[in-house]
């Protein structure tokens, strides 16, 4: 059984012991002084240069040009470790991995060293993209980038940056060709320091909901040069570039996500546990008790679907145009109705900007909700999923064909003990092509369960209902598919742009969930420890994915709520991840919070 992390867990481990216990007193990195700073809308200027001081930026930058960006399961596990002390924190400091994207992207190996000198110094970088009058819609942006002898003059305005006055540097999106022409836009590294002519002013920064003491400002450029070296790839592959950006950072932005989910479960457990009603203690209330147990599954729905993806980033890259999608999609939005649904169990407690946890809950609750909003909103993210439904529904009748690479290709993405191929940024695309090798995998996934070497007639009945509800989820894709393909036969325009496509999207990212569960057991059954092995949170978990589905399998699950539940309450007690990797947390000698009637 594996008793220490896998090597990309480990930087997560030390980073976690160097940041300290958040729960303590008033230290850079406490609850409390995130809620205090929260208060006051100011930045985290010392969190970040505690950041700074462990050299957090590496991570931003990719092993070949100097930095530690080699794993994103890696990347991943160090900005959960940042999220789930201070969202605030890892967005700020997170972002400027954002505005370097496009040139890990597309750039030159020379832009890449440029910025990544930028970022070794401790500069922060941003991301030039959005403006007020066009939002999502990047095809009617309106700055623009007149040519000139030896670059380009940058004019107009962006909005609703992150870290737009505080950062040294930008990528900045730009109009070169005709309005709406999607080859009509380039992606423009400005450096704000070798700007002589000052032809740039900050935008005031703007009061948000969540995230409040980050630098959300904007940036107008007044013919600001732009020298022809410092544009990414070529004139008019701005768009296209960023698309491909994107499948990164979606993928990436569900380990904040993942975060935040932890410490609002913390945070519930703590009071569930302290807090004493009728007698006992509000975990032993079984609706209470229901609810804690529904979130740790949900954080393990999402753990699961987070790390399929970032491990396919290097193993499937090609697929990634679907997956970044599905990911950026359902991890920020579940994420969300868990904080809800934990703000059952505190009760008033939720609302509180002091006492339980400083207040911590309510900031979490705040923070979280902007992820749905970052690199394309969730109704973008549906879009992109329904525009492959057709391909997808077409191309499972076809998945035979591939059946010999198929468990191969598996392996690499689920098994966390195999070590993963070097990302390819050359190898990503902005179509799938039909391409679903996790859901398509779910015959190869039952034929794996019926090979296990069982040792009992506990775990004999776990296989047999994880199998029967597996075939359940199989005969909703096959019976999806149809429906999709019959549809689109019949209507093609109308169907692709209805509310009905939206929902079949929404229903395919929970049957791409399921799979990702299902098969992260599988390949790791042997090494995540007992709990992990007996596949019990399988059945709890494919249980609330069909519940989202409409079909009814509390009756499978009702008998592992005790496991489930003594798996929660033993990692709140030793100071672990919430996860299937639970990792050692920084230690905290405070204990549960003491409340009185």
């Amino acid at each position: 059984m594996q008793t220490r992390p896998f090597a990309q867990y480990q930087a997560a481990e030390a980073l976690e012991r160097h940041l300290g216990d958040p729960f303590a007193g008033a230290g850079v990195f406490s609850f409390k002084n995130a809620v205090a700073l929260d208060e006051l809308d100011e930045y985290p200027e010392e969190a970040c240069k505690l950041l700074d001081s462990w050299n957090v930026f590496d991570y931003y930058i990719p092993s070949e040009v100097g930095g530690k960006l080699s794993s994103f399961e890696e990347f991943v596990a160090v900005l959960r470790a940042i999220a789930r002390r201070d969202l605030t924190v890892a967005i700020a400091h997170g972002k400027t991995y954002l505005g370097a994207v496009a040139a890990w992207v597309g750039g030159s190996n020379e832009q890449k060293r440029w910025l990544a000198s930028i970022i070794k110094s401790g500069s922060q970088v941003a991301l030039g993209l959005t403006e007020k009058s066009h939002g999502s819609d990047l095809l009617a942006s309106e700055v623009t980038a007149e040519k000139v002898a030896g670059g380009f003059l940058l004019s107009g305005e962006k909005w609703l940056v992150n870290n737009a006055t505080r950062g040294d540097a930008l990528t900045v999106f730009a109009k070169t060709g005709k309005p709406g022409d999607p080859r009509g836009f380039s992606l423009f590294l400005v450096e704000k320091n070798n700007d002589q002519q000052r032809s740039h002013t900050p935008l005031p920064k703007i009061k948000t909901h969540g995230i409040r003491g980050a630098d959300i400002s904007g940036i107008r450029f007044n013919d600001t040069f732009v020298p022809d070296h410092l544009v990414i790839g070529q004139t008019g592959a701005g768009l296209e570039i960023m698309l491909k950006a994107f499948q990164l950072t979606r993928t990436v932005i569900p380990a904040l996500s993942l975060g935040a989910a932890d410490t609002a479960l913390r945070v519930a457990m703590d009071f569930a546990q302290a807090r004493k009603l009728y007698g006992d203690s509000v975990f032993a209330i079984p609706h209470a008790r229901r609810l804690l147990c529904d979130a740790f599954a949900d954080l393990l729905i999402c753990e699961c679907l987070t790390l399929a993806s970032v491990r396919s980033l290097h193993v499937e890259p090609q697929q990634m145009s679907l997956r970044s999608a599905i990911a950026k999609y359902y991890v920020p939005v579940t994420v969300e109705r868990l904080i809800k649904n934990l703000s059952v169990v505190i009760g008033a407690r939720q609302y509180l900007r002091q006492e339980h946890c400083s207040g911590i809950f309510q900031k979490i609750a705040r923070d979280n909700a902007i992820l749905s909003l970052f690199d394309g909103s969730t109704v973008v993210n549906l879009s992109l999923i329904a525009l492959q439904l057709g391909q997808l529904a077409s191309n499972s009748r076809k998945v035979d064909a591939r059946r010999q690479d198929l468990p191969i290709r598996l392996a690499r993405i689920f098994s966390l003990a195999e070590d993963l191929p070097d990302f390819n940024p050359a190898a990503l695309t902005l179509h799938n092509h039909g391409q679903d090798s996790i859901l398509q995998g779910l015959e190869i996934a039952l034929e794996h369960l019926s090979a296990l070497d069982i040792e009992s007639e506990a775990e004999r009945e776990v296989c047999r209902q994880i199998e029967g509800l597996t075939r359940t989820i199989l005969a909703e894709a096959e019976r999806q598919g149809e429906f999709v393909l019959s549809a689109l036969e019949s209507n093609d325009l109308a169907f692709k742009k209805s509310p009905e496509m939206f929902e079949q999207a929404e229903r395919y990212c929970v049957l791409h969930a399921a799979a990702c569960c299902l098969h992260m057991w599988l390949y790791n059954r042997e090494r995540l420890g007992e709990f992990f092995r007996s596949g019990e949170w399988v059945v709890w978990c494919l249980g609330r994915l069909l519940g989202k589905l409409g079909i009814n399998a509390r009756g499978e699950m009702r008998e592992h709520e005790a496991g489930l539940a003594a798996e929660l309450e033993r990692l709140f007690i030793e100071q672990k991840l919430f996860s299937i990797v639970p990792l050692q947390l920084a230690q905290s000698h405070a204990g549960v919070t003491e409340f009185q009637l």
